[in-house]
């Protein structure tokens, strides 16, 4: 009787999960990566950071699609992660934490949660909703995604069409909370949370798109907890001088991206101006000026009559710090970690958008860093001459805007660090070449070659209040950086 019993159950446990994969259409994709690069002098200090590792990344994202209405995705990351340092452990969480434990101590080893989202249109609509963890990203239409907010994050988004040609995209979004419940490291209470609300306009034409935005965030003075990855006024992003850990952030966001084809001209141009503005609820030393606001402009144009590359020509320009006010920024804040930014077809300096180790400030996010500079270049784009075989070649030089005098300030210089954060007397020449082979439709092969030849003013980042300027005194030059990498791509 117990192994009827038994039987019986196995055969309605089989009969529920083919109900359950019929209910709904199960694809998977994504890419998975290795690569191997070497580099030098990266922290142009005298050639003291000479490393090669080798990396891998794996993400996997399934679709469950019900009906051409209703859908589910489920985005999953492991790594990246260098070779030797660990193993791919099964666990859980996204940033490592030495205070936590359990889930909450996971490392870049364990399987990482990217996206868990649904999404569904209104009943007899055109309305579109998605909800969960998914990547929410403001409007760019030069550098590949925005520099503000182009991350992995909680929110709720409605985008639904208002006429033929202009349509409204408008979310909620939770960056951070540093409440985490079953952590030895939880924060109790409140104002223990980020909160984001943003909205978009999409205006599209025959030949011109352009999306005016805005984004308000509030950070609750609590929200720098151990478990919070947007960690309020003391994040680089958000932070000013003489920030601290007890205050709150309001943050005001504002700008437009456009695009335009002209009918008759074999161009395309692309646009953008981005505003910022962060301010404390509450103030640090009885410093009430405290916080910071800055702005960033980008143009750049391809010319696209030719059927073997497509030449670019971009210009950037971001406001810096002024050093006439020890206790606000003039850099513009940004929310998150911006993933994608960067000029060209990826830069060694600014950031690669598919490398995992290729460029110098990438790991936390471009805009953290190095905000506070103006950069013109040029790009060669998807050379091709031989079947499956491509090349990007970018040429940029690039020189601060921030006053010398802001490293002076011996109280705090929060996101300033040498060899990221370029002064009106740094400047730097960067040329990188990359160059793909497709093995097959779904495996390509990479080779990736960068040089930078830097100019930092030694002198006065030896004096400066920085944790190594004893180092970059001694070294008594900025030097060259290089890099030389190599990877395979699976892309399915």
């Amino acid at each position: 009787m117990k192994r009827m019993t038994s039987l019986a159950a196995a055969v309605l446990l089989a009969l529920g999960l083919c109900s359950v994969a019929q209910a709904a259409d199960i694809k998977a994709r994504g890419y998975w990566w290795i690569e191997a690069v070497s580099r030098s002098n990266w922290d142009f200090n005298a050639s003291r950071s000479n490393a090669f590792s080798i990396e891998e990344k794996l993400r996997t994202a399934f679709t469950f699609t019900a009906n051409e209405n209703l859908r589910g995705i489920l985005d999953t990351q492991i790594g990246t992660q260098n070779w030797g340092a660990g193993l791919y452990q099964i666990s859980a969480g996204r940033t490592p934490n030495s205070t936590a434990t359990g889930a909450n101590g996971a490392g870049n080893g364990n399987i990482m949660l990217r996206k868990a989202y649904i999404e569904y249109k209104w009943p007899e609509t055109a309305t579109n909703i998605s909800v969960g963890f998914q990547t929410v990203t403001l409007p760019a239409a030069f550098g590949g995604g925005s520099p503000i907010l182009d991350d992995q994050v909680a929110a709720a988004v409605v985008s639904t069409p208002l006429t033929d040609s202009v349509s409204l995209v408008a979310g909620y979004v939770r960056p951070a909370d540093s409440n985490n419940f079953g952590s030895t490291a939880n924060i109790n209470g409140t104002g223990t949370s980020a909160d984001a609300a943003f909205a978009m306009l999409p205006i599209k034409t025959q030949t011109m798109n352009i999306t005016p935005y805005g984004m308000f965030l509030y950070a609750g003075s609590q929200a720098a907890g151990t478990n919070s990855n947007l960690n309020s006024a003391t994040l680089l992003g958000l932070a000013g001088p003489n920030s601290s850990t007890s205050e709150g952030v309001r943050g005001y966001w504002g700008g437009a991206s456009f695009t335009m084809i002209p009918e008759e001209l074999p161009l395309k141009v692309m646009a953008d101006f981005h505003y910022g503005k962060a301010t404390y609820t509450n103030y640090f030393n009885n410093t009430k000026d405290g916080g910071r606001a800055g702005w960033m402009a980008d143009l750049a144009v391809d010319y696209t009559g030719l059927s073997y590359m497509t030449p670019e020509a971009y210009f950037v320009y971001s406001s810096g710090e002024s050093g006439q006010n020890p206790d606000r920024s003039g850099r513009m804040p940004v929310v998150g970690v911006p993933q994608n930014w960067s000029v060209g077809t990826g830069s060694f300096f600014f950031g690669e958008r598919l490398e995992l180790a290729g460029s110098i400030n990438n790991p936390s996010g471009y805009t953290l860093f190095t905000l506070g500079y103006w950069a013109a270049g040029v790009a060669l784009k998807n050379i091709s001459f031989v079947d499956k075989l491509s090349h990007d070649l970018n040429i940029l030089y690039a020189k601060g805007t921030n006053s010398a005098d802001y490293l002076k300030n011996t109280v705090n210089l929060r996101g300033v660090n040498y060899a990221g954060f370029l002064t009106e007397k740094d400047s730097l020449w960067e040329v990188d070449l990359n160059s793909r082979y497709k093995i097959y439709d779904e495996l390509t092969a990479y080779l990736y070659l960068g040089y930078i030849n830097s100019h930092f003013d030694t002198a006065t980042w030896g004096a400066s209040a920085v944790t190594n300027a004893g180092n970059i005194a001694a070294s008594g030059s900025s030097g060259n950086a290089y890099k030389v990498g190599v990877g395979l791509n699976y892309f399915f």
